[in-house]
């Protein structure tokens, strides 16, 4: 492909659509609002996107097959609380990661499970799982908060090495790890394969209930791991701290260009979406719009690009159907 085809079809991507958005946004909102361009809102803008990226990228393997996972913020939380005890119990900051990305793995193939041998819709199987991860939540905190975790922890979340923030490296880190799988690998590309098509996926020796283990199990041991760095970044666990992110994970994926419909997308978009949600949100705020108004927006924005995309695949087939009935 030559480097006038490759550009054409980034142009005409929604990522492209996307990081289009984000600039249009940022020169608006500066224009419009001096506390939006401060150093201060920008690296909040960075902290927070952060986390909500990291949350989000494994969230995209599950859309690609053309699934759901609404047990990301609940994963998050109730790895972020027990990983707070065992800190408060003395547990070394080192051991801290390796246990959290335990606990999404053992959440990760229990969604699998659910879903691939059970045979329980994603959203039933997820939604199931979200509140029994709630509970076992408040169980862990006892209905309490705990603050002043260990400097070593906390360092992952408010650190920086040289000027760039710790939560930040993460970030691109794990975006880039998912990216190699999703693209390089044939784990990956089986991923692809079965939320394209499931049939034909089939058909084609593609190990199906493997591919839905995968991105269920990416997909919690992610989420655990934003839920550390949130965490880290609060220096604070509570047991609700990851209800807002059940909705806008779904929307930073969404709006990055993924297809709810499974087979289309990657994480490069979803970096792009959690910049542009993380932006609308903090303009939200800077306007003063109530926090009962923001998830009415963040739902409206997902229905919308859900809308564009099933437009679209309805247009596709047309034109495969036009494109069938011209060679016959």
């Amino acid at each position: 492909m030559s480097m006038k085809e490759q550009w054409n079809r980034m142009k005409s991507s929604k990522s492209f659509f996307c990081l289009l958005s984000i600039l249009f946004l940022v020169l608006v909102a500066s224009v419009m609002s001096p506390s939006f361009r401060t150093l201060d809102n920008f690296a909040t803008i960075i902290r927070q996107s952060s986390t909500l990226i990291v949350l989000s990228t494994g969230l995209t393997a599950v859309l690609l097959t053309g699934g759901i996972d609404l047990s990301v913020g609940s994963t998050a939380a109730f790895a972020g609380c027990l990983c707070a005890q065992l800190l408060k119990m003395g547990v070394p900051a080192g051991l801290i990661f390796p246990v959290g990305l335990g606990v999404g793995l053992v959440i990760g193939l229990l969604n699998g499970f659910l879903v691939a041998v059970i045979k329980l819709p994603p959203f039933i199987a997820t939604y199931a799982t979200n509140w029994v991860l709630k509970g076992l939540s408040i169980i862990v905190m006892s209905g309490a908060v705990i603050y002043d975790l260990p400097a070593g922890f906390t360092v992952f979340g408010t650190g920086y090495v040289g000027k760039i923030p710790i939560i930040v490296i993460f970030a691109l880190v794990i975006v880039a790890a998912v990216y190699f799988f999703l693209q390089k690998t044939t784990l990956g590309r089986d991923i692809y394969a079965y939320g394209s098509n499931r049939e034909a996926a089939r058909y084609s020796a593609v190990n199906t209930g493997r591919s839905v283990y995968m991105a269920f199990g990416l997909c919690s041991m992610t989420a655990a791991v934003g839920g550390l760095l949130m965490t880290a970044r609060l220096n604070a666990a509570e047991a609700a701290m990851g209800d807002a992110y059940g909705l806008q994970t779904v929307a930073a994926v969404v709006i990055g260009g993924t297809s709810m419909l499974g087979g289309e997308g990657g994480v490069l978009g979803t970096l792009f979406g959690g910049i542009l949600l993380t932006i609308i949100v903090n303009i939200m705020n800077l306007l003063g719009t109530s926090s009962l108004a923001q998830p009415m927006v963040v739902g409206a924005v997902i229905l919308l690009m859900v809308l564009m995309d099933t437009f679209k695949q309805s247009r596709d087939e047309k034109f495969k159907k036009k494109a069938v009935a011209k060679t016959q």
